[in-house]
């Protein structure tokens, strides 16, 4: 069997995209095992500048969104019934025409949509992307030889649109050893330092939610603690605004966004992590931070809240509001000052051990392609 995984630009592990994160990692893994693996980019720029990996990559320009990329059409025609196609990403006018293609050819694909169909994401331009799936997403969804979801928000979001059918729910993995190589000896601080990591969109992420929060935070923990932003977005300016309303600029960071080692140890100095989102699908940074031992808080909304709550491995929020959120972190505070973050943060490089290996993830996902 040849598995081809397609997706949007060209798996590169350094980019924020979570997407080409996963499927570079998927694709080694799967090749590790010894299954012949190919990845087709569609990007606007064909040039191979990405880091060196073990599996094939392929890509195709992309011209317009309502055409084929070039050379696609007879890259399909050259594969054989041996060929599973795996797509990407949901709500990519790209994929309907390359799946038609392919069930022409005789040949079959899997879909992952990596949280596209989350009911607060689908509230974003609602009608637009409800007229879309009538016209389009359900044939591309409803044709697929089987569907994976990383997350349970989202199997109930797609239960709403579809006539859902062989569907498979495995989350996404981690890899362990390639983070700890990053990290040097952890430092102590000597108060506790939050942090957050991600794209600065405070509606999906909450991080109006989070700003406020801290501020109640610091008010019944006598200003105890510091709140630590990594990552860039449309929304910086807005939230610099919000903490100078909130009289906590000296009290939080905006880091910027930060690649490779220098975000890993950055992110190993914090006490905790904490994403209070109002939609995801399964967010990488939860994971990158369970593995260097840093306990997470996190909304239910992240689908990450079962797993930690399992392994104690942190906090997941009964509710994702401002009051639950300073009571959280007052909780953890407290964790700091009796030394219970010592277990907690060992909980939470076992929960990755135990239930986020990619090994067992492409075990798992082996039945999609059967």
């Amino acid at each position: 069997m040849e598995i081809i995984h397609v997706i949007l630009g060209k798996a590169n592990p350094n980019r924020t995209n979570g997407v080409n994160k996963v499927v570079n990692s998927l694709a080694t893994y799967q090749t590790k095992k010894g299954v012949k693996i190919s990845v087709w980019g569609i990007t606007k720029n064909p040039i191979h500048d990405y880091p060196e990996r073990i599996y094939e990559t392929i890509l195709f320009k992309e011209t317009s969104k309502i055409f084929l990329p070039k050379g696609i059409k007879e890259a399909v025609h050259s594969k054989g019934q041996s060929t599973v196609f795996h797509f990407h990403g949901g709500f990519l006018p790209q994929f309907i025409l390359i799946t038609r293609l392919i069930l022409k050819q005789g040949l079959s694909y899997v879909f992952t949509p990596h949280g596209s169909y989350n009911t607060i994401a689908m509230k974003r331009s609602h009608w637009k992307k409800k007229m879309y799936i009538s016209l389009f997403e359900k044939e591309l969804v409803e044709n697929a030889k089987a569907l994976h979801f990383i997350g349970k928000t989202e199997i109930e979001g797609a239960e709403e649109l579809f006539q859902l059918k062989n569907y498979y729910l495995v989350p996404n993995g981690q890899n362990t050893s390639e983070l700890e190589i990053l990290t040097e000896f952890k430092k102590e601080n000597s108060f506790p330092i939050f942090g957050f990591c991600g794209r600065l969109d405070v509606e999906t992420k909450g991080l109006d939610l989070l700003l406020k929060g801290f501020t109640e935070y610091l008010d019944i923990s006598h200003k105890k603690g510091e709140l630590w932003l990594i990552g860039d977005g449309k929304d910086k300016e807005l939230l610099v605004s919000l903490a100078k309303n909130l009289n906590i600029t000296n009290k939080i960071k905006f880091l910027g966004s930060l690649y490779g080692k220098e975000k890993i140890e950055k992110m190993n100095q914090l006490d905790y992590l904490i994403l209070t989102s109002r939609n995801e699908g399964l967010p990488g940074v939860v994971l990158e931070a369970s593995v260097l031992g840093v306990p997470c808080i996190v909304s239910k909304e992240t689908n990450m809240g079962e797993y930690i709550t399992q392994n104690e491995a942190g906090i997941c929020l009964e509710q994702n509001t401002v009051a639950t959120i300073a009571l959280a972190m007052q909780t953890a505070s407290n964790w700091k000052t009796i030394g219970r973050i010592k277990r907690v943060s060992k909980n939470a490089k076992q929960m990755i051990e135990k239930q986020f290996n990619w090994n067992t993830i492409v075990q798992n996902l082996e039945q999609l392609y059967v």
